[in-house]
């Protein structure tokens, strides 16, 4: 039996028959010295949930089953592969479309191809999208499955402050964040986090957070950055109470002194200043107390250079302060940088699994059906399986099983969350062989009992009503009819039955005769009847293969013997030692001539 392991490449031309439109177009790359009877198929791409997703794949089908027999050694080479084609598929990741070149190929006329995929991936996760396809290979049809495995990575999504991984999932949701505006192991940075699940962070870096329950999340991020510290720009003097020595206006310059004393800071004089007057310092302040100097240049002359005033102040005094006379107005620079995002997890629900009943018989034949119900009210979104086969087309809530196998039944609910149910599994007996019987001269024998089960029981009909007591191998009619004969094999209780409409020969009312009335099979002669430990067949020899069969009277083979005598007479000669004293039939075959002879032991 094929496998047909290069539909592996067909099964991506599957993906057309789910296909929306809008991925139209792909483009057929295949490397260069690509041989032509040969199997190829490129990769599908990662995808991320929520990224658009854009991809194309090639393919090379082969023409012959030589390819496929350096894969599978059970595949035969040199056969021609004449048509293949794509059945179902399942499986998708919910959000893509997919449209192909074609699903029916005709291998003798075309054999590359591609097929684009596109859309938004809606849920994380690994999906073999499963494909069945059928392969005419001479004059045979065989059904395979093959799956494409395609990786939906979780999704990612960035905003100014911080970067969510896994924004979204079926069930629950496990989500981690990383900063994106991280303080290197600065001083200066403070953070504040809201996750929207009840948990707040003042982390730099938190772990990941657990959404456990269906919903949107709304996730807030604060990042305060205060590292330019404090710069004192500007002092404006306002007003001062001090003169020079002609009581003129004083000369004005302004000295900083650091906390330890150090004067850091002097300016140049103004002459005969006019308030206000602006000093542009720039000077960056620490921690502690500093004094401003508001001075009165005189240039050493005696009495000059005189103090018009001082004031205490620190980084934080940014704006006007006044000491006596003295009035003056502080610029202090402290940019605070403040970055504000948001973002959003999304749980989706993670519906049940589905819950599955059965009915049928206890004990399970070929030709018998179970019933599958799925019981828990889903009537769409589901997808049967028989052996990781999706079965094509079957979508509703319940499904018919004709066949052994293991079932199960998988439900994808509109927001592409699915969930499987368990597996069934189910065993069909087989069913016994018809029991083919002919009639020989009224009597109905079966033509060959060997076939019977090992356990088994018959029962004899006419015109479709039984005949009581007729269980045997063997019936001897009474009047022409219907007659049927069933089989039951008691280890499983299977059954099967073989009808023959049967016409009664008055020349035999009682069936067979003894010894050499046999007239289908003439010339052959039984000997001892009665026989004690020996019986012996003699007849002519043509030249043809002489068959014996050795039946009791419950119709089970005791003897068989083979002979091929070139000519003149032939003689066979049974043992009956070990067998009780009854009624035996013997059965001797020559070509399409048959003779049966009752024979009795004693």
């Amino acid at each position: 039996m094929l496998k047909y392991y290069f539909s592996l490449f067909l099964a991506i031309l599957a993906l057309g028959l789910q296909a929306q439109s809008g991925c139209p177009g792909c483009l057929v790359e295949l490397p260069a010295g690509l041989p032509e009877d040969t199997i190829y198929l490129s990769n599908a791409a990662d995808g991320q949930a929520g990224v658009y997703y854009d991809s194309d794949l090639s393919f090379r089908m082969p023409k012959t089953t030589t390819p496929v027999n350096a894969s599978d050694p059970d595949t035969p080479p040199g056969l021609g592969i004449s048509q293949i084609t794509i059945t179902s598929v399942s499986n998708l990741p919910p959000g893509l479309a997919w449209e192909a070149s074609q699903t029916v190929f005709d291998v003798s006329q075309e054999t590359d191809g591609c097929v684009k995929f596109c859309g938004v991936p809606l849920i994380p996760g690994f999906y073999d999208v499963e494909v069945v396809v059928s392969a005419e290979v001479l004059f045979l049809t065989r059904v395979s499955s093959f799956s494409i495995p395609i990786l939906i990575l979780p999704g990612t999504s960035v905003t100014e402050g911080f970067t969510l991984a896994n924004n979204s999932g079926c069930g629950s949701v496990t989500a981690s964040f990383a900063n994106n505006v991280p303080s290197g192991g600065n001083a200066g940075y403070s953070y504040l986090w809201d996750f929207g699940n009840g948990n707040m962070s003042l982390a730099e870096n938190p772990g990941p957070q657990e959404y456990d329950e269906p919903g949107e999340y709304e996730v807030s991020y604060q990042a305060v950055i205060d590292t330019f510290g404090y710069l004192l720009t500007e002092v404006v003097v306002e007003s001062v109470g001090c003169t020079d020595l002609f009581n003129n206006a004083p000369d004005l310059r302004i000295e900083v002194w650091d906390p330890a004393g150090e004067r850091i800071f002097e300016s140049l004089h103004i002459d005969n200043a006019q308030t206000p007057v602006n000093f542009i310092i720039n000077l960056f302040l620490g921690e502690g107390d500093y004094l401003l100097r508001v001075m009165d240049e005189d240039s050493g002359i005696q009495g000059g250079d005189d103090e018009c005033g001082a004031i205490n102040f620190n980084r934080f005094s940014d704006g006007s302060f006044t000491n006596g006379s003295l009035q003056a107005a502080l610029n202090i620079f402290h940019p605070v940088d403040t970055v504000r995002s948001v973002d959003t997890v999304r749980v989706y629900e993670q519906p049940e699994a589905p819950l599955l009943s059965g009915h049928g018989p206890a004990a399970l034949c070929e030709e018998d059906a179970y019933q599958f119900t799925v019981t828990n009210g889903y009537t769409s979104g589901l997808q049967w399986y028989q052996d990781s086969l999706p079965l094509a087309g079957v979508d509703g809530p319940g499904f018919t099983a004709t066949s052994s196998g293991d079932y199960w039944v998988t439900y994808t609910n509109p927001d592409g969350c699915s969930a499987t149910s368990g597996m069934a599994s189910l065993f069909f007996n087989p069913l016994p062989a018809p029991p083919v019987f002919q009639n020989i001269e009224n009597l109905l024998v079966l033509y060959d009992p060997s076939v019977l089960p090992e356990n088994y029981s018959l029962q004899w009909y006419l015109d479709g009503n039984l005949i009581e007591g007729a269980t045997g191998q063997e019936y001897c009619i009474e009047k022409s009819g219907a007659y049927r004969l069933e089989v039951v094999d008691e280890d499983t209780g299977c059954r099967s039955s073989y009808q023959l409409q049967a016409a009664y020969n008055p020349a035999f009312p009682d069936c067979l005769t003894t010894g050499t009335d046999e007239q289908w099979l003439e010339g052959f002669t039984v000997f001892p009847n009665p026989a004690g430990s020996f019986l012996h067949l003699e007849g002519p020899a043509a030249g043809e293969t002489i068959r014996l069969v050795l039946y009791n009277a419950q119709g089970q083979a005791l003897q068989r013997r083979q002979s091929w005598p070139d000519g003149g007479a032939y003689r066979e000669t049974l043992l009956l030692d070990g067998y009780p004293a009854g009624l035996y039939i013997l059965e001797a075959r020559v070509g399409s001539r048959m003779a049966h002879f009752k024979v009795f032991k004693q």
